[in-house]
């Protein structure tokens, strides 16, 4: 599984575990639905800020961002 395949499963999946919708999920994360949208879709890697964003609201790390559980 490639980098992007990697952050695009982890993400839903943290989403879907917190049962938000994207929007929820990037309010809470202060980033955009579109960021959210892009990155599940593999479409763009989110950048090391918003991968803290991420980490910081669903309390975890970027490491275990990038793993697959």
């Amino acid at each position: 599984m490639n980098e992007n395949n990697i952050i695009s499963y982890r993400l839903k999946s943290l989403r879907k575990e917190l049962k938000e919708s994207q929007s929820e999920f990037a309010y809470n994360c202060g980033i955009s639905t579109e960021t959210v949208s892009l990155i599940e879709r593999m479409k763009v890697n989110p950048n090391l800020d918003t991968l803290q964003k991420i980490a910081a609201y669903t309390g975890t790390t970027v490491s275990d961002l990038l793993k697959i559980k």
